[in-house]
């Protein structure tokens, strides 16, 4: 018998199993998970896969899926006809990626801080209440996320052409990643219905390059990223009355060493306590497994 825990991301799946005795077996990597951008076909295809490689899900007492697009209402019925079908008897639990991505980061009550394309703060109390700021898509929300970093340096770079700004050196950054020095590639790119956030998110990395010069339009974006994570943190630790937690740093812009974790833990050391997580989420998602 083993229990199984699922981390469901955008570009990759991964699986990780332990025996009864909640020691690891091993670990598997299959490909995107979204539902909603995958579509249904290719999703029940994704969790037979996933299934069958687990060793026969007749033999799992515990699992725990999180992962993106949990929200889609169509997720919980196709994955119990999955299960059904797969022989699957044992408790389960379905929940987004940032509750996985809590309880892998740490043992206490606080709360994790993810800043990758899109961004949201997600955390527990000691009776374990809960609250998420944030995360509401690119469209309203997801600021101080790598698609706002990448939005605002495309921004400036379009302030410099008609004289809004007087710093070319951003202009120059955006030119030279389009391969381009036309003012309407830039428009047509942005534009363009197959440009979607990740590829304005990609941007994101001339604000972190030019920062590190100390560039003072990619430092003035980077700083207000972090007042925008900064406020999503304050407003978890409001609801649960979490002052002075500690936050695990999460996410494509926050767990490595860069020169934005370094802005944003300056702003976030006025409320919070910024550390790095203990586990990764596809830990936190065996161990919630483990816990049912």
């Amino acid at each position: 018998m083993f229990v199984a825990g699922i981390d469901g991301g955008g570009t990759h799946t991964r699986l990780e199993l332990r025996d009864s005795q909640n020691r690891l077996i091993r670990r598997m990597q299959f490909g995107p998970f979204n539902i909603t951008s995958i579509g249904e076909a290719a999703f029940c295809t994704l969790m037979q896969e996933i299934f069958d490689a687990s060793g026969g899900m007749e033999h799992c007492e515990k699992l725990c899926i999180g992962g993106a697009g949990v929200s889609n209402p169509r997720m919980k019925p196709l994955l119990e006809q999955q299960l059904r079908q797969a022989g699957f008897h044992g408790k389960w639990k379905l929940c987004g990626d940032q509750e996985i991505a809590l309880r892998g980061a740490m043992d206490t009550p606080g709360a994790v801080l993810i800043a990758g394309t899109g961004s949201i703060c997600f955390g527990r109390n000691a009776a374990a209440q809960t609250a998420r700021s944030g995360g509401y898509g690119h469209l309203i929300d997801d600021f101080g996320s790598g698609y706002a970093l990448g939005r605002d340096i495309l921004s400036a770079a379009v302030r410099v052409i008609d004289g809004r700004s007087r710093n070319k050196t951003v202009l120059e950054a955006v030119y030279d990643r389009l391969g381009s020095r036309s003012p309407q590639d830039i428009v047509s790119f942005v534009y363009n219905p197959k440009t979607d956030k990740a590829a304005i998110a990609a941007f994101s990395r001339i604000a972190l390059e030019l920062a590190e010069a100390e560039d003072p339009t990619a430092l003035e974006i980077l700083n207000r990223g972090a007042v925008e994570l900064t406020s999503l943190v304050r407003a978890v630790q409001e609801q649960l009355k979490l002052a002075g937690c500690p936050v695990a740093l999460l996410g494509g812009l926050l767990s490595e060493e860069t020169c934005y974790r370094k802005i944003v833990a300056q702003h976030l050391s006025a409320v919070a306590q910024p550390v790095f997580p203990l586990h990764d989420a596809l830990w936190g998602a065996a161990q919630m497994a483990w816990e049912l």
